[in-house]
């Protein structure tokens, strides 16, 4: 590693520090603390942060997530099973991980996805198969483990793209009661109608894109089947907060319910 490598780690590390994340000083090669040293020790010092690199300029860099305000999700690959496996499996739970944030890739080639949530210090090993739900501590970028580093995996998303933790996260590490959806579930012979298709739409969600046009759609129906103005702003409301990922403002929100509105008083 050169010395120019070396102060783009320790320009990154004192970067993240300035943005309010606590970090703590890791050994060379490893993820054990230095000497006196640990997440309950961390801090987001800038210059506390700078001055570990003068004395240790190879030294890894731990995250204390609970005082950061975040939680990571672990898919590891050891065990042949791949991510996107993971991810349909959680889906399958009715655990759905959004994608659109910030993740690196461990020098295992695993993945850890970062969301924004205040809650207690802990993990859940093993969540289900290859995942385990972090909220303690993470080893991260620019961390190198034989000479392989943690990455940022898609550079579309950084350190200031993290989403809000879905609700489920929220609640595992909460320690309460995650709600199944098996997919076992059997529908009477009836068909579905059209009105069943645009519920299972609007609980299906959307992502960081397209979330102004994809609720403008949801608006536009709950407004045409002549329900009461006051009860399609409270579903409204409720979509936006349980199924849009992250929720848009809610200045965002009344103006996509004020403009359909407005439309359809014009025919």
């Amino acid at each position: 590693m050169n010395r120019e490598q070396q102060y783009n780690r320790m320009r990154y590390s004192v970067e993240l520090a300035k943005h309010g994340y606590r970090l703590f000083p890791l050994v060379e090669n490893s993820k054990r603390p230095t000497k006196g040293q640990s997440y309950k020790t961390a801090t987001n010092d800038p210059e506390t942060v700078a001055g570990w690199f003068q004395s240790m300029p190879r030294l890894n860099i731990g995250l204390d997530l609970s005082s950061s305000g975040l939680i990571v999700v672990d898919i590891d690959t050891h065990n042949e099973i791949s991510v996107r496996d993971a991810l349909k499996t959680l889906a399958d739970k009715g655990c759905k991980l959004p994608t659109e944030t910030y993740i690196e890739q461990t020098p295992s080639a695993g993945l850890h996805f970062f969301y924004k949530g205040k809650v207690p210090s802990k993990r859940v090993t093993n969540f289900i198969p290859s995942v385990d739900l972090l909220s303690d501590f993470i080893v991260i970028s620019p961390s190198v483990i034989n000479g392989r580093a943690y990455r940022q995996f898609n550079p579309d998303y950084s350190f200031n793209d993290i989403l809000e933790a879905p609700q489920w996260l929220l609640d595992t590490l909460n320690g309460k009661q995650v709600q199944q959806y098996p997919n076992s579930f059997k529908r009477p012979r009836t068909g579905k109608k059209w009105t069943g298709m645009r519920l299972d739409e609007i609980v299906a969600g959307v992502d960081s894109g397209g979330r102004n046009m994809w609720l403008t759609k949801q608006v536009g129906w709950l407004i045409s089947t002549g329900a009461e103005l006051t009860t399609a702003y409270e579903i409204t409301q409720q979509i936006n907060r349980d199924y849009i990922r992250p929720p848009l403002e809610d200045s965002e929100v009344n103006t996509i319910f004020k403009s359909i509105v407005a439309r359809e008083v014009k025919k």
